[in-house]
């Protein structure tokens, strides 16, 4: 019996073992692989995560009103989702300085000196927002070629980046 305790006691430790570390990293500031914040992305993820799911059901409700008699292909979605996905994001971040997700996140957009960016820069950082792929593309890019932490790579050309509040 004492023996049967022991090894659950092992168990639990081991297993502790393993979560105690991932634990430790996603509520630490610490910068993993090319001075990426694994906290401030994973959040970042989640805020245009939920951009899009809000985006996904705008688009449904415009293709519903005001495209009534068009048969949507798959793509046409996709391409009419970017559009108003492109239309939101630099509104709302030229308006407000966020998304509806960046501010459940308690994130904005600034520029390199703090400051809030100009429409022209929004625009510019938003750009690869029209073609979901091309975001995928940008971030991993990022991933590549990051020397600031809260930077995309169009980001650093319009010389914006995100910021926790």
């Amino acid at each position: 019996m004492e023996e049967e305790q022991k090894m659950g006691k092992s168990r639990e430790d081991s297993i502790r073992d393993l979560i105690n570390p991932i634990r430790r990293l996603i509520s630490s500031n610490k910068r993993v692989v090319y001075n990426f914040s694994f906290q401030h992305w994973v959040t970042r993820f989640l805020a245009i995560g939920l951009d899009y799911v809000l985006l996904f059901f705008v688009t449904g409700l415009v293709k519903d009103l005001v495209f009534a008699n068009w048969n949507f292909s798959v793509i046409d979605f996709f391409l009419v989702m970017g559009m108003i996905a492109f239309l939101y994001f630099v509104i709302t971040e030229t308006v407000f300085g966020y998304t509806l997700g960046k501010r459940i996140f308690d994130l904005k957009v600034v520029t390199v000196n703090g400051n809030k960016p100009d429409f022209k820069s929004i625009l510019i950082r938003n750009i690869s927002k029209i073609v979901f792929v091309f975001l995928i593309l940008d971030v991993v890019g990022s991933y590549f070629t990051a020397k600031n932490l809260h930077q995309r790579y169009v980001d650093k050309i319009a010389h914006t980046m995100v910021e926790k509040v």
